[in-house]
This record gives C-alpha cells, sequence and structure tokens, in this order.
C-alpha cells in the first residue's frame, strides 16, 4: 500500500450470523490501476465491495477510499468515487436523461458530462424515456453512464458486461484501458474471465471470504502453471 492507494482494505472481517461472508481480507487499488475481484458466487465479493462503497460496515478491520475512512468520513469518501451494483434500481418515471442529471447533481458535476456519457453509451435514441421502458441492455448502460458522470478519482464496477452487446463490451473495455492512463482507479468484479485478463493489472481470487491468490494475470498464470490455459481454468485452479 503506498501514498497513490486509493482503496485501502485493511483486515476486513464481515459475519452474518455464524457465517464468515468476509474473513480478514486486506487489499489495495492504486491511481491509474484496474483491479479485478474474482470469485465462485457466495465467495464475498459482493459484500466486499458493498463495504468498500459505503453500503455495509465491518465488523472487524477497516476501509478508506482516497484517504477518507467509510465508517467516519462516509459522505466526503463517496464523492470520489462512481458505482455501478450488479443489480440495479431506478427511478421508473424519470428519464434516462433526467437521472443522469439528477446523479451529476449529486456529484457537483456539469451538464456537459452528462450528455457525454449519454452519447458514449449510445442512449440518445431513449435519453428523453422513462426508465421504466428501457431494457436490460439499456438499463444497464444508463447504470454505466451514472458511474462515469463526472471526475471520479475511483470507478467501481459490479459485473459491468452483464446485459451488454460485443460491441459496447470492446467500447468499454478501451474507455477503462484509456481512463488508467489519466490515473483514475478501477475496482471491478466480473465473471467475464477474457476480460478480467485484459483489463485488469491486478487480480484478487476470493473463496471462502478470503483473497487466496493475487497478482497480476501472467503472474496467476505462472503460479498456477498455466500459461496456455483459458484464463477461466487458471481462476478454476487457484479458487479451489
Amino acid at each position: 500500500m503506498s501514498e497513490e492507494s486509493v482503496v485501502v482494505v485493511e483486515s476486513v472481517t464481515k459475519r452474518y450470523g455464524e457465517t464468515v461472508a468476509v474473513d480478514g481480507v486486506s487489499l489495495s487499488v492504486e491511481s491509474g490501476e484496474a483491479y479485478a475481484l474474482v470469485g465462485a458466487n457466495g465467495a464475498g465479493k459482493s459484500t466486499l465491495i458493498r463495504m468498500i462503497v459505503g453500503l455495509g460496515e465491518p465488523d472487524a478491520g477497516s476501509v478508506a477510499v482516497c484517504g477518507e475512512d467509510m465508517k467516519r468520513r462516509a459522505t466526503e469518501a463517496k464523492r470520489n468515487f462512481g458505482y455501478l451494483p450488479e443489480e440495479l434500481y431506478f427511478y421508473q418515471r424519470l428519464t434516462g436523461r433526467e437521472y443522469l442529471r439528477l446523479v451529476a447533481g449529486l456529484k457537483e458535476a456539469d451538464a456537459e458530462t452528462v450528455a457525454a456519457e449519454i452519447e458514449f453509451f449510445e442512449l440518445s435514441h431513449v435519453a428523453d424515456k422513462w426508465v421504466g421502458g428501457y431494457s436490460l441492455g439499456m438499463r444497464k448502460k444508463l447504470g454505466l453512464a451514472s458511474a462515469f458522470v463526472g471526475t471520479p478519482r475511483l470507478l467501481v464496477l459490479d459485473e459491468p458486461l452483464n446485459g451488454l452487446d460485443v460491441e459496447m463490451m470492446r467500447k468499454l473495455r478501451l474507455r477503462v484501458e484509456s481512463e488508467k492512463e489519466s490515473g483514475r482507479a478501477f475496482l471491478i468484479s466480473s465473471h467475464v474471465m477474457s476480460f478480467v485478463e485484459r483489463v485488469a493489472d491486478r487480480v484478487g481470487v476470493m473463496s471462502a471470504g478470503r483473497v487466496v491468490a493475487e497478482g497480476s494475470p501472467a503472474a496467476l498464470r505462472d503460479s498456477a502453471r498455466m500459461t496456455d490455459a483459458p484464463f477461466e481454468d487458471v481462476f478454476f485452479h487457484l479458487a479451489k
């Protein structure tokens, strides 16, 4: 962990009754880095992400985003990131444009960023229609647009590819690669291992609430001795 750390998670534990969902996890995400968190359903990824974005508190340990402790200064910390949850909930009787303007207002961003994200995520033809009539793909693109609105130092994207077509998946990958060059950090959870391998600088493999392996995709391949196998095979080997 360094002075460039945008996310610092230290010895975080979360229990639900007798179940330990997250078990003593420590990790960091650096400025200009894409960190991918991968694991099977129930591995603890979503619970950990919710604590990082302030939607839950750890029973032990600490989380800081952009130097702000998420327990004591969550409001200040949230000004620094955009968040795409896996499950999307919108005001059904707002148009897409109205929703993005609402998000921009909360982030103190100007209207130009709203127009730019509508165009990038190809929402112009539905921007002035109620969100309640959007398809799954349109809803996912609106969620991504709302995460990118403004100039957040950190983007937390939980399963960003669900509902996207191949063209938009590629656009998103290129966008992430471009944004990293300007110093923006990404924390991404995805089951699409080909995407993870291409976009992530480091990968944390979670199993039973713990990070059981961490490193660059190439380093994880080397540690698994699976240099030529599909990356999902590397994941399954490390998560056993």
